[in-house]
């Protein structure tokens, strides 16, 4: 896939995800308790003394140079795809996307980063809290990103992993594999097996 193909497929994700979820229980999906800091994403029809509010896609506004910070702070090169998917749309969305509002980019990327599973060729991208899965992309074919399968692994395990002794095949046996790539994961969100 091309940068425009991947930029274009993630637009359409993320349209298609928000339609989907504002469309259920009355648009209850799309509420977020939203400060000053984010009210560029706040709907129009947000009334700004409420704490709930619902919010909106908009245009990201990350920067290449955000980018390469964001390179330099984790540890590694994001994929193509991940690029797309941070740079196209600041969005609130959660589990199992990753949120990546106005006021925090790359809240999702930050929040599951481990150095220990970048180490070893994972990169996370989003943390499910609920479910307790940190869900990454598997960077063992790079540069052939629609071949960088999508894993998850149990954080407590994770964590219980000795972090000078580990080796990737024992964090290998561990990863739960969810999907081909990123493109294919998303996907799988947006149809009746929707990933949680």
């Amino acid at each position: 896939m091309t940068d425009t193909q991947a930029r274009q497929f993630m637009r359409d994700f993320f349209e298609r995800y928000y339609q989907k979820l504002e469309q259920l229980g009355n648009g209850i999906a799309v509420m977020r308790p939203l400060g000053e800091s984010d009210k560029a994403m706040w709907r129009e029809d947000a009334d700004p003394k409420d704490e709930w509010k619902a919010w909106k896609l908009i245009p990201s506004t990350v920067t290449v140079q955000d980018i390469e910070a964001l390179e330099k702070a984790i540890g590694t090169n994001l994929p193509k795809c991940l690029n797309a998917f941070l740079t196209v749309y600041h969005h609130y969305f959660d589990t199992p996307v990753g949120e990546n509002p106005v006021s925090a980019p790359f809240k999702a990327v930050r929040n599951a980063w481990n150095p220990l599973l970048v180490k070893h060729g994972y990169l996370p991208f989003s943390w499910d809290d609920g479910g307790f899965y940190i869900r990454c992309i598997d960077l063992t074919n790079m540069p052939n990103e629609e071949q960088c399968g999508i894993y998850q692994i149990d954080h407590e395990v994770l964590f219980s992993m000795d972090e000078d002794t580990v080796q990737k095949e024992e964090i290998a046996q561990n990863m739960e594999y969810l999907s081909q790539n990123l493109f294919t994961y998303l996907e799988s969100i947006l149809g009746d097996g929707e990933l949680s």
